[in-house]
């Protein structure tokens, strides 16, 4: 099973307009830039924070709201030095300090990211984006147990935050806590029902659990909430391989093949689907060819393959395959040794279905 396909990131910017002291017209000028701003009118809204910045010098939020507006231009620089510049007038605005970070995350510039998403959840221990942006950068330095504190630290704030309990669910799958990774994810499914993403997430974590009717059935609502959406319909493939229903798992990985053509991992289990399904149809060969050509560090492609040539009668190919696949770093012992068990059986141009593995899947 492959890793868990993650939720889009989101770098939140927020607006925040009464954050902060200052005068009552300053107040009603960020009011009406605001409003400007939901209703569209980015130029107007810079205007008016580009006006109370001037008339206060001292007050961090139209510069930071200038900031906001310039993210929505995409115009990242203009809004770094807004936001730099907020800093520098309320080195304890928080909000200035999360967009900050926001953006340096962006970037991949990950120690600067840090600095100002630490500053930002230590000022507003509160503020929930800031929290879940701090997640995202514990995600980026590798170090899930951090990145999965921040996410509940958020949560704590937002609850009904789908993305940061999807989040959150993919995390602790990687630490290991299947049930509670399970439990988020289910979370993620209810906020998000028509997440295409989240239903995904949660049918491979039922999988793993070997709970495959349900698995099947939740990557199933994933692929009518997004037909397009590839690694739904690579996960119920995978998940009909599991059920050793290999006509299921073919039909499945051919959509899943067709919208990600170049995905080695989607063609290596189409490959295999096949070989279950039909190992000696001239598409099973040619599928299985393409998974090697695509990706030639992949074991499943040239055992199948392997496989397939055995059951052609083509002993030279079966042989290379096997040198192939005993030459790939970190093989699996146990495949390697199976392989060479079949590529003995194999009798130059007398096709027959090799032996030295179980062959499972419905006809």
């Amino acid at each position: 099973m492959g890793a868990l396909q993650g939720i889009p990131i989101v770098l939140v910017s927020l607006l925040a307009a009464g954050v902060g002291p200052g005068g009552k017209d300053i107040a009603a000028e960020l009011e009406r830039g605001e409003k400007l701003f939901q209703a569209g009118d980015l130029a107007g809204a810079l205007q008016v924070f580009d006006g109370a910045a001037k008339a206060d010098a001292k007050d961090a939020r139209p510069v930071y709201l200038r900031g906001v507006v310039l993210e929505r231009k995409n115009d990242a620089a203009g809004a770094e030095k807004a936001y730099r510049e907020a800093i520098a007038r309320d080195g304890k605005f928080a909000p200035a300090h999360n967009n900050l970070g926001a953006i340096l995350l962006g970037r991949n510039d990950l120690p600067a990211a840090e600095k100002e998403l630490v500053a930002a959840t230590t000022v507003d221990p509160k503020n929930a984006s800031a929290a879940f942006n701090l997640g995202l950068l514990r995600e980026a330095m590798k170090q899930p147990r951090e990145a999965a504190a921040a996410y509940r630290k958020a949560l704590q704030t937002k609850p009904s935050d789908g993305i940061c309990h999807a989040n959150l669910c993919s995390v602790l799958r990687k630490l290991g806590d299947l049930e509670g990774a399970i439990a988020e994810c289910r979370q993620a499914v209810r906020l998000l029902p028509e997440s295409a993403t989240a239903l995904t997430n949660l049918g491979l974590l039922l999988s793993d659990k070997k709970q495959f009717d349900e698995a099947r059935e939740t990557l199933r609502r994933a692929t009518q909430v997004d037909a397009k959406f590839a690694p739904a319909w690579t996960g119920l493939g995978r998940v009909e391989l599991r059920r050793k229903d290999a006509g299921a798992a073919v039909d499945a990985l051919a959509k899943a093949a067709k919208l990600s053509p170049k995905d080695p991992g989607v063609a290596a289990d189409y490959c295999r689907a096949l070989v279950e399904k039909d190992l000696r149809s001239k598409a099973t060969l040619d599928e299985c060819q393409k998974a090697t050509s695509l990706d030639p560090n992949n074991a499943l492609a040239h055992y199948e393959l392997a496989k397939v040539l055995v059951g052609r009668g083509d002993c030279a190919g079966a042989r290379s395959e096997q040198a192939k696949l005993g030459g790939l770093p970190n093989v699996n012992a146990k495949a390697k040794a199976q392989a060479d068990e079949i590529v003995k059986t194999c009798v130059q141009g007398k096709a027959a279905m090799p032996s030295g593995e179980g062959k499972g899947g419905k006809k």
